[in-house]
């Protein structure tokens, strides 16, 4: 089997890319091929996805494919997840668990040494697996709905307030702001942690708190618009990429919330 390795870079021998979970699916398509100058760079958060993903069922000999074209053309993978990684960074006494990713490195690992035929899979096991792919992501489903609670109230609130073109020319910064310590503090009360919010380096996240304030404008001032569970994953994972990185996606939205505006569009990748 394929040894797991994590591997740490200290000084970076080319800039990074961190990639969204799409990069992957299109190398395995052969819509994109690596680059020479850059490292792509999974993220736990993106492998974590792609590990829930009912592809393995549905289509068990391109999951493999895609597996393996991490393999075959990442960089060192981010091991911690989003809110571990900012934090690590924030604070070099942190204690970060690598195990996780670990593990899903060595499913990874066995999954490619298989030979894998589909008829090997039967209805009731295809079925288990999906079951447990959607009861994975059950959380970012209930985030995405208690989103999408909030917004009716939100959008009621502009409409019968300031009005959507005066609530578009708001600064929400220091609203953002305080929701993105809420979380945080949420996640690091579980851990036992307390966050010193002073000494915190909000410019190590710039394009995950721009794009939050493009992407929740938009939510707040478009009829009908809804978080989709997806978004969860792909809003998060901004948090992984540093002012020394840039990022990778493929998907439009995205892509366009970065592209763009002009603070953070120098993050945006090919």
């Amino acid at each position: 089997m394929a040894k797991v390795r994590i591997r740490k870079v200290y000084g970076k021998e080319k800039p990074h890319v961190i990639c969204d979970t799409n990069v992957w699916y299109s190398i395995a398509s052969s819509n994109f091929s690596k680059p020479d100058d850059v490292l792509l760079i999974p993220t736990a958060f993106s492998l974590e996805e792609l590990a829930t993903s009912t592809m393995m069922a549905k289509h068990p000999n391109f999951y493999q494919t895609v597996v393996k074209s991490i393999y075959n053309n990442c960089g060192p993978i981010i091991p911690e997840n989003p809110f571990d990684f900012v934090l690590m960074h924030h604070d070099p006494k942190y204690i970060t668990n690598e195990e996780p990713t670990r593990q899903l490195l060595n499913g990874f690992s066995a999954l490619m040494e298989r030979k894998i035929d589909v008829k090997d899979i039967d209805e009731d096991l295809r079925n288990k697996i999906i079951e447990d792919c959607e009861s994975s992501r059950k959380p970012s489903n209930d985030f995405a709905a208690l989103g999408n609670d909030e917004l009716l109230a939100i959008r009621k609130s502009i409409n019968t307030g300031v009005g959507k073109k005066e609530h578009l020319k708001q600064d929400p910064t220091l609203i953002n702001r305080e929701f993105v310590k809420f979380m945080f503090d949420t996640y690091a009360s579980n851990k036992k942690y307390t966050i010193d919010w002073d000494k915190f380096d909000w410019s190590r996240i710039e394009l995950f708190m721009i794009v939050t304030e493009i992407f929740f404008k938009k939510l707040e001032t478009t009829k009908g618009m809804k978080i989709d569970s997806n978004d969860i994953v792909d809003w998060f994972n901004l948090l992984y990429v540093t002012p020394e990185d840039q990022y990778l996606t493929f998907e439009n939205k995205w892509r366009k919330y970065i592209g763009d505006d002009q603070r953070i569009k120098h993050y945006l990748y090919c």
